[in-house]
């Protein structure tokens, strides 16, 4: 599960949201009436094109912020094909995640605030193209503007930066998540900690959808497997090399090795939350 904080139409965050609203609607452009795609919010399963754009521009109008600073946000969450596959691809499940997500994201804060006091509305997509800076472009296994293999269904997000106002003019709880305000011990204070939010995505889809997530298909897995710090990385390939080997060791090999790691006296390892800078 994939949580990225970029947006497709690039330096577009200090004004309308219009002109991300409308290229979200690329795949609808395709399609007739009865087999479009709404968007949709924490209240509603359909809210228009219309209703986004006038919701997130008027949350962020006069709220006090300069020419050019960003009034709102977007970033996608990608489910894995593997992860698709588990709920069917069900369409309400997808906005029922959704909407754990953004539990995460208010949560994630630390303001005490709720996804019910956001202004905040999301679109489930179905498709993906490769791109020019696409490694398999790049090596020209695949052509810029080839549809990708396999379920590519995403969920974009846009976000006010503002919570939601209750009356009119107001200023209201300005909340970037582009921000992490470092304590002096490492910690994330007064501020957004994304790989918190991410790892507490991944948990939710889990716990929802009865989800055994193998430790290969982790954030923390992925991220040390990243890591310039070697020994980050040899325990990450480590990991995969058992994973691998487990899924094809007979069963009651497996349940023998098991009870014998039981037995073993057992060492804490201190952890490794902050092995990369977020």
């Amino acid at each position: 599960m994939v949580t990225n904080f970029s947006s497709p139409i690039k330096g577009a965050n200090g004004g309308s949201c219009s002109r991300l609203a409308g290229y979200l609607e690329k795949e609808n452009n395709q399609l007739p009436p009865g087999q479009q795609e709404a968007f949709f919010s924490s209240q509603s399963d359909k809210v228009s094109q219309i209703e986004v754009v006038a919701g997130i521009d008027r949350n962020g109008a006069a709220q006090g912020l300069k020419t050019g600073q960003d009034r709102f946000y977007t970033f996608t969450i990608d489910p894995s094909q593997k992860e698709l596959a588990h709920i069917g691809g069900d369409r309400d499940k997808l906005r029922d995640y959704t909407r754990a997500v953004m539990d995460n994201y208010a949560a994630n804060f630390g303001k005490g605030i709720e996804s019910r006091e956001l202004v905040w509305y999301a679109k489930i997509e179905y498709s993906r193209h490769y791109a020019h800076d696409d490694k398999a472009v790049q090596e020209g296994a695949a052509q810029k503007g080839q549809p990708k293999e396999g379920d590519q269904t995403h969920i974009h997000v846009i976000v006010s930066r503002f919570k939601e106002r209750q009356q009119e003019g107001e200023r209201s709880t300005s909340l970037s998540p582009l921000t992490n305000h470092r304590q002096a011990g490492g910690a994330i204070g007064n501020g957004f900690d994304r790989v918190n939010f991410i790892q507490a995505n991944e948990r939710s889809f889990d716990q929802k959808f009865s989800y055994s997530r193998e430790q290969t298909e982790t954030f923390d897995h992925a991220r040390a497997a990243r890591s310039e710090h070697q020994p980050d990385r040899l325990a990450a390939r480590d990991q995969a090399i058992k994973a691998q080997i487990d899924r094809v060791r007979p069963q009651p090999q497996r349940d023998q090795d098991q009870a014998t790691r039981q037995e073993r006296p057992t060492h804490q390892e201190p952890t490794q939350s902050n092995y990369l800078s977020r």
